[in-house]
Parts: C-alpha cells; sequence; structure tokens
C-alpha cells in the first residue's frame, strides 16, 4: 500500500481521538494546564510554542499525510536484539514495539516528531540527532517540503506536552514524581536551546546530518 492511500479499518473511527492530550494536533489544549507550571520563563515559552502552533500548524494539517500514529516511541517501548554479522560483532534491530496505549490516528510527521523529542533527551549530542532520525524516517518515508517546515516546531510542541503533562500529574500524583519527571531532567534546556538558536538553526543542523547520510557518512 502506498503512503498517499489513506488506511481503512472497521474500527478506525476509535482512534479519532479529538481531545486526546497526546495528540499533536491537540497542542493548543495545553493552556487549561499551564496553571501547574506557575509564573516563570518556562511557561512563557510554552505559551510561545502554543502560539505558534496555531498560527503556523493548524492551518497545514491538512497538508500533511494522514496515518496511524504509535503515539509513543521512546526507548521503553522499543525492544531491540543484537546479532552478529561478518563485519562487525554486534548488530542491533528493532524486533518489537511496545505499549500502544497513546495511538491515534494522525500524520506521518507527528511520529517523526515525537521520536526526535524522546532520542534528543537519551543523546549525547541532542542537536544532532534529529538529523540521525531523519535520515532513519526518510530512508522509508520521505518527508514533504511542507512537512519538513513544520518539524522544528512540531518537535518543540512535543517538548511542551510532555513537559506540561509532566508538572500537572506531579500535582495529582506527588509520589510518581521521579518517573514523571524523566523528561523534565534536560527537557526544558533542551526545549530553551532550540528556542534560542531558532529554526533556522536547528533545520540547519537536521537537514546537513540527514544528508551526509547520502554518501554514506554519518556525522
Amino acid at each position: 500500500m502506498s503512503i498517499e492511500q489513506k488506511f481503512h479499518h472497521p474500527k478506525l473511527s476509535s482512534l479519532h481521538r479529538e481531545n486526546f492530550i497526546w495528540n499533536l494536533k491537540n497542542v493548543p489544549l495545553l493552556e487549561k494546564y499551564l496553571y501547574a507550571l506557575g509564573q516563570n520563563q518556562n511557561r512563557e515559552i510554552v505559551e510561545q510554542v502554543i502560539q505558534l502552533f496555531k498560527d503556523e500548524i493548524m492551518s497545514k494539517l491538512s497538508h500533511f499525510r494522514e496515518c496511524i500514529n504509535h503515539g509513543d516511541l521512546n526507548d521503553h517501548n522499543i525492544l531491540i536484539e543484537s546479532s552478529k554479522s561478518a563485519f562487525r560483532d554486534d548488530v542491533y534491530q528493532v524486533s518489537g514495539i511496545l505499549d500502544f496505549d497513546d495511538m491515534s490516528y494522525g500524520y506521518y510527521v507527528f511520529e517523526l516528531a515525537i521520536t526526535i523529542m524522546y532520542m534528543m533527551i537519551e543523546s549525547k549530542n541532542p542537536l544532532q540527532v534529529g538529523g540521525h532520525v531523519l535520515a532513519g524516517f526518510e530512508s522509508i518515508i520521505p518527508l514533504t517540503t511542507v512537512e519538513r517546515g513544520a518539524l522544528f516546531l512540531l518537535v518543540c510542541s512535543r517538548f511542551c506536552q510532555s513537559l506540561v503533562m509532566a508538572a500537572y500529574s506531579c500535582q495529582l500524583h506527588p509520589e510518581n514524581k521521579e518517573y514523571l519527571m524523566v523528561t523534565a531532567k534536560t527537557g526544558w534546556k533542551h526545549l530553551q536551546q532550540m528556542f534560542d538558536m531558532g529554526q533556522k538553526a536547528v533545520e540547519e543542523i537536521w537537514f546537513d546530518t540527514a544528508k551526509s547520510y547520502e554518501s554514506g557518512i554519518s556525522m
């Protein structure tokens, strides 16, 4: 099935979760949880991202290619197995995916943005890692010009979702703070850095890193 064809299934309507807070198209819904951040610079950044999302992303949704999003593709939900090869001692391959609770109807570029955010949190080179993830994704599904242009803001938006909802959840379940604040340990720093650098500078890093794979040289 080509990616231009829409996915059909008798139960597909159950994945149209219109007010599901973890669907990236619902970033504006974060506004009702902002009180959990208090009044500080972090909240100001989130408010700016939400406004930019309204101004620049909402009108582009109809131009994104639709799909079913896993919605939570992070290192805790990916199973890896190793094997030997003639050229390397260990070759690692994805053997399975866990946790489908956050599935919803969305867009290919949403899945990529979500994955980049989680890989940034785990990487020693958080800005560069976006380019590596992009290269892998586009080896299967190349982004359109519109999707590429939205990627930076979508990654920022996913950071905001994770950070705002973590702060909100901590108020409800303070006993789980250590787990709930995993993203926040580095997430605010990454979001601030991306925002300070701006879309053009971050995109240059991502796109140049991804392009390096075309010649077989990873940065």
